[in-house]
């Protein structure tokens, strides 16, 4: 019976396999090709969220997990396979019944059976899509770098000596904590950028993380710091909370940790921050890292396995700290390790002050007199009078060292303050001499743009009567004050810093000679004397009284940051400030504008930033010499009307005002004297809300009239509001913003903060506006320094299509999400300029149809300066760039190799970072004329392949390098000659393909 059933079974088996399940498929087929709909829509759905999730991962500079990649990859070939389906001719057929009978069940049976397989694998995909926690990973950072940057260090034997002693302490398992001790301005911050220089070339430590403490230390802003680097997000607003989360992170963190913690001035709990230095469970790790010979085991095998498990012979965090004070390391932190970081001898002294003064011949006695005597060996004082003295007379040097000596008699501060003092003296005209102080009193790492605004308000700056002109000026004085040593010569372009000692004594001057008030991160129990101040600044500090009526008949400039949502402003509180210039109020709750404000007849500047205003600001109008309005970031509903009597207004920024509803007509067309317009955000907000466009395009079309306009910034949901016969060829910053914002901050593009100088366009159609109708914009494309390029409705070439100039002037270049796009620059051998020649990074996202990036020749200056190149799911390109495109200045019967040679010593020297990842067209990454020179990258740091399939060389020859060419491959694959290529017997000598930074 066992065996009967068997039989039964099978056959009922096959019979269902062969018989009634084809039939079903006939039966079935409407229900099929419905059920597959559904399905597909249902995928589109769980697409469309894994997108907006990498999407927002991407925002985030987190990277995309392998799973999320090879799933997006099934569901294009799925959807690919679907849109075949949807378009078979068959489905004609197998709907009408009044065919023939074969080809109608034929059809029905073979769609209907691929409509219900396709139906399976489409909900299997959708089964498994990845969840939240799949979708992205954190992007790894091994260091603050642009704290770490020392250009200019000079290393003297004093100096080399420490940085040996540290080196060792920095390999000893048993040291957690060193420290570094001595006088301010003697260079313990310059010498620790050094040594964690140095630790990450010998790779000792995976991770460096430097941290400037200062004598009023942050707690949330250092762990936010050490966090970052660790790439660890901070949860909760407790400070224990967040202690716990860090400590945790760097018990966890599989490599070694550098941590410098810079300018400590007393005790730092570091447990209460986060950071374990005694308490690792380690101890296991950190114990066994001592032999332990007790038992007589000398296993040599033991021994390097723990040297592989721990590399640099110790796992955990490492502390280096900096003090001015002995005491502070050695009592208070316990630290047993110290080294004193001592003056430079008379001879290392002489030696950098003759560098950097410029003397190229034996010194005088007197001059070596400054050096010894006044500097003190302190590189910092070796700095500023050198760089103040720089190229001067011997008068100047003879009255120097007389006003020294003068000092010197009655007592006048340390060699610090007189070397400082000195400098400043030596500074060229008041004006300079003012700006020095203002900058500090502004404080650490201050904005540029703030102190060009404070100036002008302050109306300091001669025969100034513009922004733009402030700007300049500004820009100059900064210049002359880093050549002078006076500040700090950072690369940023957009902040300013000086060193705390000159700033404690550019503060004391202030203070003296112009009665400045100045306290931060402190209290105010009592207001002091204040009658004859000129300029208040009070900075994230407690004022425990509340703001008093005070009488200041000499105030200037006032500047109160608060973030105290009670500090009330008296109604009568500006009563007596009639000489004020400059008001700033940051973080103020106003629920009545105090009329006492109608007194400041001479303000200039008016800056109400952060605040919530729920009251009526009318009247702003009265104040009729104000130069500089700013609400930015503030909570209010609607500009006065009365702003139409500002008639000599130079800037108004209401940038990130969210809740702004209202701007009343034509008060942005009265003022036509103005020179920069903040309107970012705001605008798209008030754009986005309204139900029609009407007053969209009144408000923008008011922008007519502003004919001295320099600096904008715009943003607007799509270029249909983009006003026509505007004058944005006289634009000399921008940060325009046309479209959708949702990709902005994907790639290498980001939108600049405000106030960074540059010129950069995005833009985005969504509608079917043709581009070519857009002067305004193409007039942009002329002067773009930084632009991001989403869907554009046709355009197919970057150059011949936006600027038939080549983009002169561009230096970042975005391109996403386009299908109509096939090249970046295409020309034709009559038909050549130079393109791209300011060229610094090119990223390449989701170009469906891009074949090539040149097509056809370019100039030897093309891409020239191009540093970083990166492209992503560009699934047709076949190569990233040919350097046998480049058309020389020689006949077209002759291609010179020389200048072959020339040019890619250039092209490749400062290339960077080359990544390229999800094209899976892509087989070769460079292509260069044969019998050129061996390709070299110097400069080279990040190279990364992903998900290639079809690559098979990094490297090409081609027989030619004159335009067109054929083919003819030899080559390197992944860095490496091919082992059978006739290249390979060339000499060992020959330099690598990507030289020693990779």
């Amino acid at each position: 019976m066992d065996f009967l059933g068997k039989v039964v079974e099978g056959l009922i088996d096959f019979v269902w396999k062969h018989g009634v399940r084809q039939v079903t498929y006939i039966v079935n087929y409407n229900k099929n090709v419905f059920e597959l709909k559904d399905s597909v829509k249902d995928l589109a759905l769980e697409k469309e969220r894994i997108n907006h999730q990498r999407d927002e991962a991407e925002k985030n500079l987190n990277n995309i997990e392998g799973k999320v990649i090879e799933w997006d990859r099934k569901v294009s070939e799925i959807e690919t396979t679907v849109e075949v389906f949807k378009n078979d001719d068959g489905h004609t057929r197998a709907r009408s019944p009044n065919c023939f009978v074969f080809p109608y069940l034929w059809n029905r049976h073979r769609l209907g059976r691929q409509a219900h397989k396709m139906k399976e694998d489409v909900k299997r995909l959708i089964g498994e899509s990845p969840e939240l926690d799949e979708v992205f990973y954190k992007q790894n950072v091994t260091s603050n770098d642009a704290t770490l940057s020392n250009y200019g260090f000079v290393e003297f034997s004093s100096i080399k000596s420490i940085i040996e002693k540290v080196m060792i302490q920095l390999q000893d398992s048993t040291v957690r904590m060193i420290g570094l001790y001595g006088r301010g301005g003697v260079g313990k911050s310059t010498l620790v950028k050094e040594i964690a220089r140095k630790a990450k070339e010998k790779k000792l430590f995976d991770v460096v993380v430097k941290v400037e403490i200062t004598a009023d230390p942050n707690p949330h802003k250092i762990q936010e710091e050490i966090a970052y680097v660790l790439g660890l997000r901070l949860e909760g607003e407790g400070e224990n909370v967040r202690a716990d989360c860090l400590r945790r992170r760097l018990k966890k963190e599989r490599g070694n940790i550098l941590l410098i913690l810079d300018d400590l001035w007393h005790k730092l709990d570091l447990n209460k921050l986060g950071i374990p230095v005694e308490d690792y469970d380690d101890d296991e790790d950190f114990n066994r890292q001592k032999p332990d010979n007790k038992d007589g085991n000398n296993d040599p095998s033991s021994k390097v396995s723990k040297k592989e498990n721990i590399p640099g012979g110790h796992k955990g965090c490492k502390v280096l700290l900096t003090s001015r004070d002995k005491n502070v390391l050695c009592v208070e932190m316990d630290v047993k390790s110290t080294f004193c970081v001592r003056e430079l001898d008379d001879k290392d002294a002489l030696i950098l002050f003759q560098k950097l003064a410029g003397i190229h011949n034996e010194m005088s006695s007197f001059k070596q007199e400054i050096v010894k005597k006044y500097c003190e060996g302190l590189p910092m004082a070796i700095v500023v009078v050198a760089r103040a003295l720089r190229n001067k007379s011997e008068s100047v040097w003879e009255e120097t060292i007389k006003r020294h000596k003068k000092h010197e008699l009655v007592g006048e501060g340390t060699s610090m303050d007189i070397s400082v003092k000195m400098s400043y003296d030596h500074l060229e005209n008041e004006e300079i001499k003012f700006i020095f102080l203002l900058c500090a009193q502004m404080g650490r790492r201050a904005l540029i743009m703030d102190l060009v605004k404070y100036s002008f308000g302050l109306g300091i700056l001669e025969g100034v009567s513009s922004l733009w002109e402030a700007r300049e000026k500004i820009k100059t004085s900064i210049q002359k004050l880093k050549d002078s040593g006076l500040l700090l010569d950072e690369s940023s372009n957009n902040h300013f810093n000086m060193h705390d000692m000159v700033r404690d004594t550019a503060l004391s001057i202030a203070h003296k000679y112009h009665n400045a008030f100045n306290l931060r991160n402190g209290k105010l129990d009592d207001w002091p004397e204040l009658e004859k101040c000129t300029s208040i600044f009070m900075c994230n500090s407690d004022i425990i009284d509340g703001l008093e009526v005070i009488n200041f008949p000499q105030l200037k400039l006032l500047q109160i940051d608060t973030n105290d949502p009670y500090l009330k402003i008296p109604e009568g509180f500006f009563r007596s400030m009639t000489n004020l210039r400059v008001l700033i109020m940051t973080g103020f709750y106003v629920s009545n504008f105090p009329d006492s404000i109608r007194y400041l007849s001479k303000l200039r500047m008016l800056c109400f930033q952060r605040c919530t205003l729920k009251c009526d600001l009318s009247i702003i109008g009265k104040l009729k010499k104000l130069r500089i309005l700013s609400f930015s970031g503030s909570l209010l509903k609607s500009l006065p009307a009365e702003l139409h009597c500002l008639d000599k207004l130079r800037m108004l920024d209401i940038s990130d005002c969210s809740e702004l509803k209202i701007i009343p007509p034509n008060i942005i067309s009265s003022l036509t004297c103005l020179e920069e317009l903040y309107i970012r955000e705001s605008l798209i907000k008030m754009l986005v809300e309204r139900e029609t466009n009407i007053g969209q395009d009144l408000l923008l079309s008011e922008l007519k009239n502003l004919h001295q306009l320099k600096v904008m910034e715009l943003s607007i949901p799509c270029v249909s509001n983009f006003p026509n016969h505007l004058f944005f060829d006289k634009l000399r910053d921008y940060n325009i913003v046309i479209g959708d914002f949702d990709f902005f901050s994907l790639g290498e593009f980001k939108i600049l903060n405000k106030h960074e100088t540059s010129r950069v366009l995005a833009v985005q159609l969504k509608d079917n506006t043709n581009i070519h109708s857009q002067e305004n914009i193409k007039l942009l494309f002329k002067t773009v320094q930084t632009l991001l390029l989403g869907k554009t409705n046709g355009v197919r070439e970057v150059v011949n299509d936006l600027n038939v100039d080549g983009f002169q002037d561009l230096k970042h270049l975005s391109i996403i999400n386009n299908n109509d796009f096939e090249y970046v620059n295409s020309t034709k051998l009559c038909n050549y300029v130079n393109v791209f020649p300011n060229l610094e990074s090119l990223c390449l996202y989701n170009l469906g149809k891009l074949d090539m990036i040149c097509y056809g020749p370019v100039t030897v200056v093309s891409f020239a300066k191009l540093r970083t190149i990166k492209v992503e799911m560009c699934q047709r390109l076949k190569n990233l760039y040919s350097l046998d495109m480049v058309k020389f200045p020689v006949s077209a019967q002759t291609c010179d190799i020389s200048e072959c040679n020339s040019y890619m010593d250039i092209f490749l020297s400062s290339i960077e970072i080359i990544e390229v990842s999800e094209c899976k067209s892509l087989k070769k990454i460079l292509q260069i004329p044969k019998h050129c020179r061996k390709v070299e990258f110097l400069k080279l740091h990040t190279l990364t392949l992903r998900l290639l399939p079809l690559l098979s060389s990094f490297c090409t020859e081609v027989d030619k390098f004159c335009w067109p060419h054929l083919t003819k491959a030899q080559t390197t694959i992944m860095g490496h000659k091919d082992l059978t290529g006739e290249e390979d017997k060339q000499s060992d000598e020959e330099p690598p393909l990507f030289g020693e930074l990779v």
